[in-house]
């Protein structure tokens, strides 16, 4: 539950002490900075998923960017489908396997481009629906000043202090009333004159915005603020309403918004995507009537939404021993991390950890985050913003079953599910294969398969996306245990994209085994051919036999298409071998004649050990090693922070603690951390959640790994977190890991599980001093404590 509301007397004595401003507690669940936003990515952020608001913290002026999850400029008049080039496919094949790659790429482009396909297509880019400027007349020079984010209820709150008393301002995005609910608030019995306007949040310049949208339509009533958008392109556009309610104080209409007077003014506004423009009015209109219906009550606003949002907040907890750092400020936290020297600071990575979790729950709604969370302040953002397919995603979502949010599952399910007719068209025309071929990117709407450049991007090449798309889900089943969950909505998706491996997989090598041809491993080539059109994708042949062994397992866990199950056993079997190299490591392309290219930020060779178990320490030792020696050599790449994060995940499978460590010092030193926490692509450049919301699969992964039957604990524990506790994280066996606690310098790790079913699994613990590997019988709703003594 939410603590009440702090007295103006105690927000002032908390301010003049320089504690824990923001809430009350040790700062475990909060986060600070010490002064306002200077740029749009340092602004302080919450959301539902549907709707996000960006607080900048400024003192005498103010702004909130507003964002909504289906906000994307339609660039093109009509939407294209890929090419139907299926017909040329045995040529390309022949080239490919007569080692003429370039040749190969050729006649594929020239197919293309008689087909009526000559250039990459953009995604629609994602961009902000305005931004609110508070103006405050009179201001003072603050004396004392701070500004955070509670992780439990998803409030953001500005504080100051000047000669007019402490300011107070206060948002959060409502999961129950969808709407960011705003309170404007002086404590000290003077009358705050401020200035409230909606401005569009485009920096272009005028006449690139005119080659997007109709110029903005504003307009300001006594009760509203009413913000219309329409596009150049496709036909939609989208409307924002604020109702403005003065609690105690005056409101008159001015030539540009409302100005307000008194102590108190409330704020609730919606943001509304409308699917055709002639909506707009009758969108507008609905918007205001259930805006109208609202209690002009903050606390009873916020009551419904930090219950519902701090339940699922709530269920995973991360104690590293951060003690009284909790409650320091951003900006102290990451400085004190760039002159450590012990690898991670505790009390950093705790917050980091939160902050993933919380962002991830605020970013996903009706579909899951994209490359920005659900958050974003510039029009035209690198990559349109949108969600990328062949990494990104992939990572953001790692955390959503092990961390306990299956919120962001089902945000990320649906979006799977809208995109199926279109995966249909791909694999129609481009390979002539029935079944379901995914594109490279998205931008929630489509994703036919055209971002594909002739000369440079083969993305038409690139046959595993759907495969690892699904594997979220397949995860999802196997911590839950969700049979109508399977049947629905897994098992129709995992069908599809086997049905597509049965068409497409025609040739065979001197062995009898099936070759994938054309491949293509993101966004690497082999560095003896420098063309990223190939064979043998390492990538693509651990997906394919991922979803076939998926689908075989669940057809007889469900009991049905026993037929289906036996043609996925026999394809599987048919699967060409992983090989490795000169050098002793897993090759990125199981071909003999391509060489690998080491320094790259994608790992998608890698795949088999992350997020797929196929390869590991038990099961196959040798290839396990193979992965192990292709990690080390494994340059950083451009420093892109999901490269980093990808190969923290997979130093976590590999049992590598150092690499892990490792990774996880430079993510958080490197310039990637803004004082928002919020994270950056590259240091200190592109905003994306990448890092983010993968953090807290990185730690979780570190310390316990999990899979139907067995259950590790402390498989790669950074050597800087020598004592810790994890609440709440979930196993892929149907059990919960209600407590997991070590201590490495009293010797021990202690366990507490329960399972949701009667199940006997193997629990693993390799620095154990006696059993590394012991029998553990499990009853149904029944927690199970162990305590395994450490070696040194």
């Amino acid at each position: 539950m939410r603590k009440p509301s702090a007295t103006p007397t105690i927000v002032l004595a908390w301010m003049l002490c320089a504690v824990v401003p923001i809430a009350a507690g040790d700062g475990l669940h909060v986060m600070r900075s010490e002064a306002p936003a200077t740029k749009w990515e340092e602004a302080l952020v919450t959301g539902n998923g549907r709707l996000g608001a960006m607080v900048f913290g400024g003192t005498a002026e103010e702004r909130v960017v507003f964002n909504h999850e289906r906000l994307y400029e339609p660039l093109y008049a009509e939407v294209m489908a890929p090419p139907k080039v299926a017909a040329v496919l045995p040529e390309v094949r022949r080239l490919l396997l007569a080692g003429n790659p370039d040749e190969a790429r050729r006649v594929f482009a020239e197919a293309a481009r008689e087909a009526g396909f000559d250039e990459l297509r953009w995604t629609d880019p994602y961009h902000p629906a305005m931004a609110m400027r508070i103006s405050e007349g009179e201001a003072g020079q603050p004396d004392v000043y701070t500004r955070g984010v509670d992780f439990r209820t998803g409030e953001v709150t500005v504080l100051w202090r000047d000669e007019a008393g402490v300011h107070e301002r206060q948002t959060f995005v409502s999961r129950p009333h969808n709407v960011v609910v705003q309170r404007l608030k002086l404590h000290g019995g003077a009358a705050a004159r401020l200035a409230v306007r909606l401005v569009n949040q485009d920096r272009r310049p005028e006449a690139e915005q005119a080659e997007s949208y109709h110029p903005p339509e504003v307009h300001s009533q006594a009760d509203r603020l009413i913000y219309r958008c329409k596009y150049r392109n496709g036909g939609r556009g989208y409307v924002a309403v604020t109702r403005v309610v003065p609690v105690g104080g005056e409101v008159r209409v001015a030539s540009e918004g409302v100005h307000f007077e008194g102590d108190e003014l409330l704020l609730l506004t919606r943001v509304v995507s409308v699917e055709k423009v002639e909506a707009m009015q009758q969108e507008e209109d609905r918007a205001w009537r259930e805006l109208a219906e609202l209690p002009a009550d903050y606390e009873r606003l916020l009551a419904p939404h930090a219950a519902e949002h701090g339940e699922a907040y709530d269920r995973v907890t991360l104690d590293l021993g951060g003690g009284e750092l909790r409650g320091a400020s951003s900006e102290a936290l990451l400085a004190m991390q760039m002159q450590s020297e012990r690898g991670v600071e505790p009390a950093l990575l705790e917050k980091m950890f939160n902050m993933g979790r919380y962002s991830l729950l605020s970013s996903s709604g009706e579909w899951p985050p994209n490359l920005m969370g659900v958050f974003n302040g510039d029009w035209r953002p690198r990559w349109s913003g949108d969600f990328t397919l062949d990494a990104n995603v992939n990572l953001q979502i790692a955390p959503a079953s092990i961390a306990a949010l299956p919120e962001a599952t089902d945000s990320y399910a649906r979006l799977l599910e809208g995109l199926v007719k279109d995966w249909r068209v791909n694999a129609r025309n481009l390979y002539g294969c029935r079944g379901l071929l995914s594109g490279c990117r998205t931008d929630g709407r489509h994703n036919l398969h055209t971002h594909h450049e002739l000369g440079k991007f083969p993305g038409f090449f690139w046959t595993a996306g759907a495969a690892w798309l699904v594997a979220p889900l397949v995860e999802h089943y196997e911590v839950t245990g969700d049979r109508e969950f399977a049947r629905e909505r897994l098992l129709p998706l995992l069908k599809g994209i086997a049905q597509f491996y049965e068409d497409f997989l025609v040739e065979r090598d001197a062995d009898g085994k099936l070759i994938f041809v054309p491949s293509y491993s993101p966004e690497n080539e082999p560095s003896n051919t420098r063309n990223p059109v190939t064979i043998n994708a390492t990538m693509d042949i651990a997906c394919a036999k991922e979803v076939l062994t998926s689908l075989a397992s669940l057809c007889r866990e469900l009991g049905v298409e026993p037929e289906t199950a036996a043609r996925c056993d026999r394809l599987r079997e048919q699967m060409p071998p992983y090989l490795v190299n000169r050098k002793g490591a897993l090759k990125e392309w199981a071909w003999p004649t391509l060489e690998d290219r080491y320094n790259h930020r994608h790992v998608s060779h890698l795949y088999p050990v992350w997020p797929g178990r196929e390869i590991n320490p038990d099961e196959t030792p040798t290839l396990f090693e193979a992965a192990r020696v292709a990690a080390q050599k494994r340059g950083r790449g451009n420093g892109s922070a999901h490269g980093l994060a990808h190969m923290a995940l997979l130093g976590a499978r590999l049992k590598d603690a150092e690499l892990v460590g490792g990774n996880l010092r430079y993510m958080l030193r490197g310039g990637y951390v803004l004082p928002s926490l919020f994270t950056y692509h590259n240091p200190d450049a592109i905003y994306n959640a990448d890092m983010l919301h993968s953090l807290p699969a990185v730690v979780i992964e570190s310390l316990v790994f999990s899979k139907p039957g067995e259950i590790e604990l402390l498989p790669a524990l950074p050597p800087s977190l020598p004592k810790g506790e994890l609440r709440g994280a979930r196993c892929r066996c149907r059990a919960a890991l209600d407590r997991l606690a070590w201590d490495l310098d009293a010797g021990f790790v202690e366990a507490d599980i329960t399972s949701a079913v009667d199940q006997t699994i193997t629990l693993r613990v390799r620095r154990a001093v006696d059993e590394p590997a012991r029998k553990l019988d499990l009853v149904a709703g029944r927690t199970v404590t162990v305590r395994v003594r450490l070696a040194d």
